[in-house]
């Protein structure tokens, strides 16, 4: 049922786009791409499903973000984010894999959790367990080697670093560090905007995870209805993070609404495609530009 509300969404979407286009048809510069000197955000994250098992996972997150753009080509972003799971325990728990894309995937892992306890962080009743605590800090940082010109895209390596802050115990992480590579490209043809970026992740051997690298990706086309408003359609994806993991697809409605000349709303609504995604993801955040 969710695909199906997705996928009416996103002709919805389409459509909006279309008839939007004539409206911003005439715009020649996106406010939304403008880069002030640091940005800070607050996040609400919520996604849910099964993750192709028998038991139901609920992970909830809270990132803060900090945007630093040194200069017109260099770009930092670190993300602290204050996670909570919540999962029905029948011997095995997921684990829920935060990638640099932005989406989650999951890994399973041997629980053997037959008592009741409690502490300030897990609370484990009725085959349920909670826990919740600081999650894996990321840094990504970019650099624009290529600008985009009427010719060709905006070419922008990255480097991602994972920082092992999670607790691996409570299965809010593999604690270990991650790293890698990755490549994005955007163009923007009228109000039309194309993007698609690709990062290989190197993992950390984990005591508890048969973790493993992968390949994680998302691409998409984004419409820039007016200065204020800009929605996107994406596709998001990884192979497999860990061994008796599935590879993760997720399709998500993104949108940006500038209320302000230095403050900006973010969300998205998505549904995943495989047994490696969330039934359902969503997410709200607010950006402040100094």
């Amino acid at each position: 049922m969710i695909r199906i509300l997705f996928l009416c969404s996103t002709a919805f979407f389409c459509c909006g786009l279309f008839a939007g286009s004539t409206l911003a048809a005439s715009s020649t510069e996106y406010l939304l791409t403008d880069r002030p000197d640091f940005s800070l955000g607050i996040g609400f994250d919520y996604e849910t499903g099964d993750y192709g098992t028998d038991s139901n996972s609920d992970f909830i997150s809270v990132p803060l973000y900090l945007d630093v753009y040194p200069s017109d080509r260099l770009d930092l972003e670190l993300i602290v984010p204050y996670v909570y799971l919540r999962t029905e325990d029948e011997g095995v728990a997921t684990v829920l894999y935060r990638t640099p894309s932005g989406y989650t995937g999951s890994a399973v892992r041997g629980r053997n959790r037959t008592t009741t306890e409690t502490d300030d962080s897990t609370v484990s009743t009725n085959n349920h367990t909670s826990e919740s605590g600081l999650g894996d800090i990321t840094l990504t940082a970019g650099y624009i080697v290529v600008k985009e010109s009427q010719t060709t895209p905006q070419v922008r390596p990255t480097l991602y670093l994972k920082f092992p802050t999670a607790d691996e115990d409570k299965g809010l992480g593999t604690g270990e560090f991650d790293y890698g590579p990755g490549l994005t490209l955007s163009k923007w043809l009228g109000d039309w905007h194309l993007f698609a970026e690709g990062l290989y992740v190197v993992q950390g051997d984990s005591g508890l995870y048969e973790t493993k690298d992968y390949f994680s990706y998302n691409g998409g086309v984004g419409h820039q209805f007016n200065e204020k408003v800009y929605g996107a359609v994406q596709v998001l994806g990884a192979t497999a993070p860990a061994d008796g993991a599935d590879d993760s697809l997720e399709g998500q409605l993104k949108w940006v609404w500038r209320l302000a000349p230095d403050i900006a709303l973010e969300g998205y609504f998505g549904t995943g495609f495989s047994d490696g995604s969330a039934d359902f993801s969503s997410s709200v955040a607010v950006f402040f530009d100094f």
